[in-house]
């Protein structure tokens, strides 16, 4: 069983080609939040994944609240791995899903980093194509990695820390100053087909008079409306305004 979430396809993309390797269940987290699916039984041997990017060295809040409220049955220890796509570093993020998970007698076996395009334009300007596919064709490489130590239930931690993960403290308090949605907007690009309504994780995006809404004031910031709205209409402020969008161009979203 692998539980994944993912706003522009990144981890999708992750938890598709392992989804193959180990042919189990695939779990749309920001579904089953939606649809208050919480209660999994495994079978023998199965293993459970967690595949997520990772925000400010730490989680997504919409996998956090999804693993407060998980509950996995099984008649004996699942082996438990976590894969986390990043630009560079993850931080201590697998740490803090480990201890969420001893909350539930669980214990993470293994983890994971995939380094993936950034595409968190609201901080910074995205890579060039270029580099894109570069970083793209060299997460390949780390997948299959990934995947043969999977099939021995390989233990240890595999992931690409960061010599500043030891700051994961601070920085990740930043996330919930950034994680605002105030200054969510579309510009007169918006074609009014309402897609970023439709895609929104959190579903905290709603059409009103043909225009987009948002209408809680904190979402995960997973920047899904920004980088996948087909006319680049939705913005943050003035930061993102003359910055790249990204979409991994692997998956197909449904």
């Amino acid at each position: 069983m692998i539980f994944y979430f993912s706003g522009t396809g990144n981890s999708l993309y992750v938890a598709q080609k392992l989804y193959r390797d180990e042919r189990t269940e695939l779990v749309d987290i920001a579904k089953a939040t939606h649809e208050k699916r919480f209660e999994y039984k495994v079978e023998d041997a199965e293993k459970i994944g967690f595949v997520f990017p990772v925000y400010f060295y730490g989680l997504p809040t919409v996998v956090t609240e999804f693993v407060d409220k998980l509950t996995i049955e099984s008649s004996s220890k699942p082996f438990i791995y976590t894969v986390i796509t990043c630009a560079a570093f993850i931080g201590n993020a697998d740490k803090t899903l480990g201890k969420l998970l001893e909350k539930k007698n669980l214990q993470l076996n293994s983890s994971f980093s995939v380094t993936m395009p950034n595409n968190y334009n609201i901080m910074s300007n995205l890579p060039d194509k270029e580099k894109q596919n570069i970083v793209l064709q060299n997460a390949e490489k780390e997948i299959e990695k990934i995947a043969k130590l999977l099939k021995t239930n390989t233990k240890g931690n595999f992931a690409k820390h960061g010599y500043l993960s030891i700051f994961t403290p601070i920085v990740y308090p930043i996330y919930g100053i950034y994680r605002n949605t105030k200054k969510f907007y579309a510009t007169q690009d918006c074609n009014n087909c309402g897609s970023c309504a439709k895609m929104c994780p959190e579903e905290v995006i709603q059409i009103k008079d043909g225009k987009p809404v948002w209408v809680e004031e904190k979402c995960s910031h997973c920047s899904a409306c920004i980088n996948r709205c087909p006319t680049e209409a939705i913005q943050y402020g003035n930061s993102t305004m003359k910055r790249r969008r990204y979409v991994n161009p692997n998956v197909k979203f449904s």
